[in-house]
């Protein structure tokens, strides 16, 4: 496994909730000056927008999509039932389920406010990467959670313009499953 000391060393950290120290696209280009051309690949398929399905052969990567889409399921099961809707139209790759990402996901289903059930979401998503990137200093590992929280704060950077406020609270009010 190839190391990468230079570039992760110059990557400033990353908290919850602060502004991005730097764009993602940003990171790509550092990334894309030093990273082999695999790992590179790697890189480029780390995104935060849910996966239709998991084929991803990276570990990480793939205990990633694992998660999301077992949150994204679990949520749209609460969702639709209180719809009384099938949820099985929505629910993509079937067949993972984990009990504390189905209690978390009937919590957060519960919320009055869509923006601090999306807040709570993403914390979610922040602590699992954090989960993924331990033992993890300078490797491949570790810039794909660095990705990955990179995209969580620059969505949440979006969505708190003013603009992106308005059109996300519109979205969350209809409930879309």
């Amino acid at each position: 496994m190839r190391q990468y000391y230079y570039l992760i060393a110059s990557l400033p950290l990353l908290e919850f909730a602060m502004k991005p120290p730097l764009k993602y696209s940003d990171f790509l280009k550092c990334s894309r000056e030093q990273l082999s051309a695999h790992d590179m690949d790697i890189i480029q398929r780390t995104k935060i927008t849910p996966a239709q399905d998991v084929d991803e052969s990276q570990a990480t990567l793939r205990e990633w999509q694992i998660f999301d889409i077992t949150l994204r399921n679990e949520i749209v099961k609460f969702r639709a039932s209180r719809k009384l809707k099938d949820p099985a139209k929505y629910i993509r790759a079937p067949g993972y389920s984990d009990p504390f990402i189905a209690s978390f996901a009937h919590w957060v289903t519960s919320q009055d406010s869509p923006m601090e059930a999306e807040l709570s979401l993403d914390r979610e998503r922040w602590q699992r990467l954090e989960e993924l990137a331990k033992a993890h200093y300078f490797d491949i590992d570790y810039l794909i959670t660095y990705a990955l929280q990179l995209q969580i704060l620059e969505r949440w950077q979006m969505i708190n313009s003013q603009p992106a406020i308005v059109a996300l609270e519109a979205l969350l009010e209809k409930e879309i499953i």
